[in-house]
């Protein structure tokens, strides 16, 4: 932890009550499987666990005192209204005492991988990033609490699933940087509409420092929305168009990596973007100013895309076991997101191509319109095969069918790995789906 804090102090920032002696804290936990030296363990609440069910037996493993909800029969404790409301306002003080640039990114697509490729980037200092998914009310806080001394820069993702979510942690992160990639159609079941994802996300700007740097999507149909909640920060835009403040033109798109020309504020420069499709030229351009916003020279920025940035089950490529090439693109999925799949899918050098499609979840009543869309795009991109997993994806398929496609219908994930075990090298293979569609079991059946 970055600053040792007192018991009185935590109390003050979350409105709590301290009962018990005033001691220093120099680690917060969350999990008594792990009991560290000089811990304030958090009794958090969830649909399936309750922390103050671990509160005693955690002080008596060793930790100093506890954040909760209600009395309990320990020397030290915190009572506060909401412990998860208070786990983010101490995040907050660790944040406040940080003297690092915080940079924060959200949107509907393409902010992990613009999280981890940054990152990567500054291989010239050390980063904090938000390990895996850990971008709600619980994991934003887990991680700014894991700074220390010894980070330059912090690179936080910011995700949400329900209407409020994203100016909760905003105030958590009070970003020096903004990165927004994109508002798409995800979470529709959350958030509603794709005006509501929007202002959503346009939350994170709201709640930046006054100082911070605003990057935006020139090319978002909410980009002028979003300008209009700069209140005077400095904005820089990315996009395929010279209005834009970044843009790139002579695209060159390839099956592993593509070529462009940047231009930014009067210099033009050759790029070649690791990863394959337009999209990732986008999420790169927003990499390259975040870059600039950092304090590095353009030109050594751009420099960073030729080194791809690896993120387990984004259009990761694999081989299966007979040599057919697997493009796992597992870790989630929304219909941006598998349009740009598809796309990358059909870029590549191969006899037939072949899309496993799993469902796509939290789209409520646009759920099957959403999927009959995707069955559409993926016959009129010109995908070989289309495989469905579930009735939901069958959807998709009967879509496929109807344009003319071949479409097969599997019940379970063995289902479909069998369709395509018997691959070689002349075909590529794309499997994608929802968290909750778990495809990544298709793709152990095939390299396993």
């Amino acid at each position: 932890m970055l600053i040792n804090l007192l018991l009185s102090d935590i109390a003050n920032a979350c409105d709590g009550q301290l009962v018990g002696p005033d001691i220093t804290v120099s680690e917060v936990i969350t999990d008594t499987r792990v009991i560290l030296p000089q811990a304030l363990f958090v009794a958090l609440k969830g649909a399936r666990f309750d922390g103050h069910d671990y509160a005693v037996s955690a002080v008596q493993q060793g930790v100093v005192a506890v954040l909760c909800e209600r009395d309990l029969s320990v020397p030290s404790y915190i009572k506060v209204a909401d412990t998860q409301v208070a786990y983010g306002r101490l995040a907050r003080l660790m944040r406040d005492a940080f003297s690092g640039p915080v940079v924060a990114i959200t949107g509907s697509n393409g902010k992990t991988s613009v999280k981890d490729w940054l990152a990567q980037s500054l291989d010239d200092r050390n980063v904090l990033k938000t390990r895996a998914n850990l971008n709600n009310q619980i994991g934003v806080p887990q991680t700014i609490l894991s700074l220390n001394d010894h980070h330059d820069v912090a690179v936080i993702e910011a995700g949400t699933s329900f209407t409020g979510e994203i100016a909760l942690l905003a105030n958590i992160i009070h970003p020096d940087i903004v990165i927004l990639t994109n508002a798409s159609g995800s979470h529709f079941e959350g958030l509603g509409g794709l005006e509501n994802i929007a202002i959503e996300k346009g939350c994170l700007l709201s709640g930046a420092t006054e100082e911070a740097l605003l990057i935006l999507n020139a090319d978002d149909a909410y980009f002028d929305y979003w300008c209009g909640l700069a209140s005077g920060r400095q904005i820089w835009s990315f996009g395929f168009s010279d209005q834009a403040t970044l843009y790139a033109s002579e695209l060159s798109l390839g099956a592993e990596s593509s070529q462009a020309l940047f231009h930014f504020k009067g210099q033009s420069v050759g790029v070649t973007v690791a990863g394959a499709g337009k999209h990732q030229i986008a999420n790169g351009m927003a990499v390259v100013l975040a870059l600039v916003g950092l304090g590095m020279a353009f030109e050594i920025a751009v420099e960073k895309l030729s080194q791809p940035v690896l993120v387990s089950g984004r259009l990761e490529r694999r081989v299966t076991k007979n040599g057919a090439l697997l493009i796992d693109d597992c870790y989630n999925a929304s219909p941006t997101s598998v349009q740009a799949a598809i796309d990358v899918l059909v870029m590549q050098p191969v006899k037939q191509t072949w899309f496993i499609l799993g469902a796509l979840g939290e789209l409520g009543s646009q759920r099957d319109d959403i999927h009959h869309q995707i069955g559409v795009y993926a016959q009129e991109q010109g995908v070989s095969h289309l495989i469905c997993v579930g009735h939901v994806a069958g959807i998709a398929g009967k879509a496929f069918e109807a344009k003319g496609g071949c479409a097969v219908f599997c019940d379970t994930h063995a289902d479909a790995a069998e369709k395509v075990r018997y691959l070689d090298k002349q075909n590529a293979i794309l499997v994608k789906g929802s968290r909750s569609a778990k495809m990544e079991t298709v793709i152990e059946a095939l390299i396993h």
